[in-house]
Protein backbone atom coordinates (compact mmCIF):
# COMPACT_ATOMS: atom_id res chain seq x y z
CA UNK A 1 0.00 0.00 0.00
CA UNK A 2 2.72 2.62 0.59
CA UNK A 3 4.86 1.60 -2.31
CA UNK A 4 1.68 2.69 -4.38
CA UNK A 5 1.51 5.69 -3.07
CA UNK A 6 5.09 6.50 -3.15
CA UNK A 7 4.73 5.43 -7.58
CA UNK A 8 2.16 7.50 -7.36
CA UNK A 9 3.17 10.35 -5.90
CA UNK A 10 6.34 10.06 -8.24
CA UNK A 11 4.17 9.78 -11.06
CA UNK A 12 2.00 12.98 -10.33
CA UNK A 13 5.75 15.05 -9.80
CA UNK A 14 6.60 13.97 -12.86
CA UNK A 15 3.84 14.58 -14.78
CA UNK A 16 3.80 18.26 -13.49
CA UNK A 17 7.08 18.80 -14.11
CA UNK A 18 6.45 17.40 -17.95
CA UNK A 19 3.30 19.53 -18.40
CA UNK A 20 5.09 22.37 -17.38
CA UNK A 21 8.41 21.89 -19.49
CA UNK A 22 5.41 21.51 -22.21
CA UNK A 23 3.97 24.47 -21.58
CA UNK A 24 7.39 26.32 -21.12
CA UNK A 25 8.89 25.27 -24.61
CA UNK A 26 5.46 25.06 -26.67
CA UNK A 27 3.19 27.17 -25.24
CA UNK A 28 4.39 30.27 -24.10
CA UNK A 29 8.37 30.08 -25.01
CA UNK A 30 10.72 32.28 -23.69
CA UNK A 31 11.30 35.89 -26.03
CA UNK A 32 14.09 38.30 -25.90
CA UNK A 33 13.09 42.13 -25.94
CA UNK A 34 12.88 43.48 -29.27
CA UNK A 35 14.79 46.52 -30.15
CA UNK A 36 15.98 46.86 -26.18
CA UNK A 37 17.94 49.90 -26.23
CA UNK A 38 21.32 49.72 -24.77
CA UNK A 39 21.19 52.81 -22.81
CA UNK A 40 19.18 50.62 -20.39
CA UNK A 41 22.33 48.38 -19.78
CA UNK A 42 23.84 48.49 -16.18
CA UNK A 43 26.96 50.69 -15.81
CA UNK A 44 29.14 48.03 -16.32
CA UNK A 45 27.98 46.66 -19.28
CA UNK A 46 28.14 49.94 -20.98
CA UNK A 47 31.68 50.29 -19.55
CA UNK A 48 32.46 46.72 -21.55
CA UNK A 49 31.04 48.31 -24.28
CA UNK A 50 33.11 51.68 -24.59
CA UNK A 51 35.98 49.54 -24.25
CA UNK A 52 34.95 47.09 -27.36
CA UNK A 53 34.78 50.27 -29.22
CA UNK A 54 38.03 51.66 -27.67
CA UNK A 55 39.73 48.00 -28.92
CA UNK A 56 38.42 48.47 -32.78
CA UNK A 57 39.46 51.93 -32.24
CA UNK A 58 43.02 51.03 -31.68
CA UNK A 59 43.03 48.45 -34.68
CA UNK A 60 41.30 51.06 -37.11
CA UNK A 61 41.45 54.41 -36.24
CA UNK A 62 37.98 55.69 -37.69
CA UNK A 63 36.53 58.30 -35.35
CA UNK A 64 33.06 58.58 -36.77
CA UNK A 65 32.63 54.74 -36.34
CA UNK A 66 33.96 54.98 -33.00
CA UNK A 67 31.37 58.17 -32.53
CA UNK A 68 28.76 56.27 -33.78
CA UNK A 69 29.59 52.95 -31.58
CA UNK A 70 29.33 55.04 -28.61
CA UNK A 71 26.28 56.91 -29.89
CA UNK A 72 24.46 53.60 -29.78
CA UNK A 73 25.25 53.15 -26.27
CA UNK A 74 24.26 56.49 -24.90
CA UNK A 75 22.15 59.12 -26.85
CA UNK A 76 24.40 61.69 -24.19
CA UNK A 77 27.61 62.98 -25.45
CA UNK A 78 30.16 60.25 -26.52
CA UNK A 79 32.62 61.91 -24.59
CA UNK A 80 31.00 62.12 -21.48
CA UNK A 81 30.42 58.84 -21.86
CA UNK A 82 33.99 57.32 -22.46
CA UNK A 83 34.91 59.75 -19.67
CA UNK A 84 32.35 58.31 -17.01
CA UNK A 85 33.40 55.02 -18.35
CA UNK A 86 37.24 55.18 -17.72
CA UNK A 87 36.42 56.45 -13.91
CA UNK A 88 33.95 53.25 -13.31
CA UNK A 89 36.98 50.94 -14.81
CA UNK A 90 39.69 52.87 -12.61
CA UNK A 91 37.15 52.66 -9.60
CA UNK A 92 35.99 48.10 -10.52
CA UNK A 93 39.85 47.28 -11.25
CA UNK A 94 40.40 47.15 -14.75
CA UNK A 95 43.76 46.61 -16.11
CA UNK A 96 46.11 48.86 -17.01
CA UNK A 97 45.81 48.18 -20.45
CA UNK A 98 42.23 48.50 -20.97
CA UNK A 99 42.62 51.29 -19.14
CA UNK A 100 45.00 52.85 -21.75
CA UNK A 101 42.60 51.92 -24.55
CA UNK A 102 40.10 54.00 -22.97
CA UNK A 103 41.95 57.01 -22.43
CA UNK A 104 43.38 56.43 -25.89
CA UNK A 105 40.21 56.44 -27.66
CA UNK A 106 39.25 59.83 -25.12
CA UNK A 107 42.18 61.64 -25.96
CA UNK A 108 42.30 61.09 -29.72
CA UNK A 109 38.98 61.85 -30.93
CA UNK A 110 39.77 64.96 -33.41
CA UNK A 111 37.91 67.68 -32.16
CA UNK A 112 37.17 69.31 -35.45
CA UNK A 113 35.88 65.65 -36.31
CA UNK A 114 33.99 65.83 -33.30
CA UNK A 115 31.79 68.63 -34.14
CA UNK A 116 30.84 68.03 -37.18
CA UNK A 117 29.56 64.82 -35.98
CA UNK A 118 27.93 66.67 -33.57
CA UNK A 119 25.91 69.19 -36.29
CA UNK A 120 25.41 65.83 -38.07
CA UNK A 121 23.72 64.43 -35.15
CA UNK A 122 21.15 67.84 -34.68
CA UNK A 123 20.20 67.48 -38.06
CA UNK A 124 18.39 64.34 -37.31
Amino acid sequence: MKSKRVFFFVLVIALGIGAGLVFGWQVMPPRAPQNAPLERLRVDYQTDLVLMAAEQFQNNPDTLLALEQLAKISKEDPLTLVGSSLSYARVIGYTQEDLGLIANLLTKIDPQIYQQWLDGQADY
